[in-house]
């Protein structure tokens, strides 16, 4: 039995992989599904907060990582700091930290936060799905979606100012093709542009590495298109 982890999204928890522990699980996998310091039950401190090391840490020995946007990130950090624990890779609507973000997508963050300072986080939550999820994203994705960004929220305002991230450096972005893995790249086709520009980025410069688009999916295609993730998964992790 093989370990798989599953790093969430920014705007999410580990709710988000629910669909893909079940595959996963059913195809001989163990899936490992923690919340990221800050998100889900997973408490923040005061202090340094180190992600990579975060999800080092949840492995007790080489096993693929799966990551979705800024668990993309946070995946591919890992890939680059720890290639003993990584044997496969697999970035989902990755996000990239030195990213300049389009106009569109930074008045889409500028409203996110604009309606946090007026205090109303299940607005802000509602903007967050609007943004993300694609058009025709059913109620329970939409309400699934929201209720991990409130959470997130409750666990990271109150903390404003008190915490900041440690990542390795050089950071991955610059040391692409030193990944010497299997790679697999994968976003939805009704993503935010900025994402799609990033996943044909991430495919040209990883050696080797495999872009697969999931027609009509969002950001979170574990939610919005779970069988086809799901299919892409297996399949790759039995290659």
């Amino acid at each position: 039995m093989s370990d798989v982890l599953l790093l969430h999204a920014g705007i999410a928890d580990r709710r988000m992989w629910g669909p893909q522990v079940e595959a996963l699980q059913s195809g001989g996998h163990r899936p490992l599904a923690p919340d990221l310091p800050g998100f889900g039950d997973a408490a923040l401190s005061p202090g340094l907060v180190d992600y990579v090391g975060f999800a080092a840490d949840q492995l007790d020995g080489p096993a693929a990582v799966v990551g979705c946007s800024f668990g993309g990130r946070v995946a591919l950090e890992l890939t680059v700091a720890h290639p003993d624990l990584v044997q496969r890779l697999v970035l989902v609507g990755a996000g990239l930290g030195t990213w300049t973000w389009s106009e569109a997508a930074q008045a889409g963050f500028a409203e996110e936060e604009a309606a946090i300072e007026r205090g109303d986080l299940a607005g802000a939550a509602a903007q967050q799905a609007r943004m993300w999820l694609a058009p025709d994203a059913t109620p329970e994705v939409r309400a699934l979606t929201e209720a991990m960004a409130i959470r997130s929220y409750e666990q990271q305002l109150p903390l404003e100012g008190q915490v900041h991230t440690s990542w390795p450096k050089p950071s991955a972005e610059g040391r692409l093709a030193e990944i010497a893995v299997p790679t697999l790249v994968v976003v939805g086709s009704a993503d935010v542009d900025d994402i799609g520009v990033m996943a044909e980025g991430l495919a040209a410069e990883i050696p080797g590495a495999r872009l697969e688009t999931i027609e009509g999916a969002g950001h979170l295609p574990s939610l919005e298109r779970p069988d086809e993730l799901n299919r892409l998964l297996v399949d790759f992790l039995s290659e």
